[in-house]
């Protein structure tokens, strides 16, 4: 069973930082200098990517509050519609997720190029980073689930519980070992793209029923809903992509110069 261990704020200069916030920072610098790595791996304009995952953060924290609020805890915005202008004050990963691809498909299709090749890029540096944001979920212990006595429980304070933050960090280490697996290989854009959704969506899915106090529709958590449509989306990438003129295989990272 794992040990329930709490981080106490730090403090800085008189400013306090919390421990979740150290580590979504650290996630967020993580992916942008692995994205641009990538991109510089696959050829690909490294400020224009460097500039769109800029307008990307901004709309993961602006989809991650909207979804959190309309879906989860609609309540709060019929109380106080500003709450819906606090994007500060919570966050749903898959509205994150949604708001970041949206803009991310604006963002690429004005520029003239292909979101999907810069997709490709991008999520070698979300993955990773992914890591670090579900290590500070672990961390503050902001996902509890159902009591359990399995192994990889936490022992929470009144009973130990499955912790789903702690799950997901070790689904996102096995989904960055993949994506360094297949690192060499790119049969057609939207590869890595796909095999990310295709795992991880059916494993959130079966997570989302460890869930206690999530709101429910039909008796599926938002999170359900989002899940099954980012395996569809990852289905159907790999579909089209097995129709379409393969890529060559791309030379392993060692052999590319860091210019650019």
């Amino acid at each position: 069973m794992i040990p329930y261990i709490q981080i106490p704020d730090l403090s800085l200069l008189g400013i306090k930082l919390h421990p979740f916030g150290i580590l979504l920072a650290a996630a967020i610098y993580l992916g942008y200098f692995l994205a641009r790595r990538r991109a510089r791996v696959l050829g690909l304009d490294v400020q224009l990517i460097s500039r769109g995952m800029r307008w990307m953060v901004a709309g993961a924290f602006v989809g991650g509050h909207l979804v959190e609020v309309l879906l989860y805890y609609p309540e709060r915005a019929l109380q106080n519609p500003l709450v819906l202008l606090a994007v500060w004050t919570g966050l749903s990963s898959f509205g994150g997720f949604l708001g970041a691809a949206l803009v991310m498909v604006l963002f690429f299709r004005r520029h003239g190029v292909s979101p999907l090749e810069h997709c490709d890029a991008i999520v070698y540096g979300l993955v990773p980073a992914w890591i670090l944001g579900r290590l500070g979920c672990a961390i503050v212990h902001d996902h509890p689930g159902l009591r359990s006595d399995f192994f990889l429980a936490v022992a929470y304070p009144g009973g130990a519980r499955h912790d789903l933050g702690f799950y997901e960090l070790l689904l996102t280490v096995g989904l960055t070992l993949v994506l360094l697996a297949i690192r060499n290989r790119r049969p057609f854009p939207g590869f890595p793209t796909a095999v990310v959704l295709c795992l991880y969506a059916p494993l959130r899915f079966a997570l989302e029923f460890l869930r206690v106090s999530d709101r429910t529709y039909l008796g599926l958590t938002p999170a359900h809903y989002f899940a099954a449509g980012a395996l569809l989306l990852g289905l159907f990438l790999l579909a089209r992509g097995a129709t379409r003129r393969r890529v060559p295989v791309i030379a392993p990272l060692e052999q590319h110069s860091p210019a650019g």
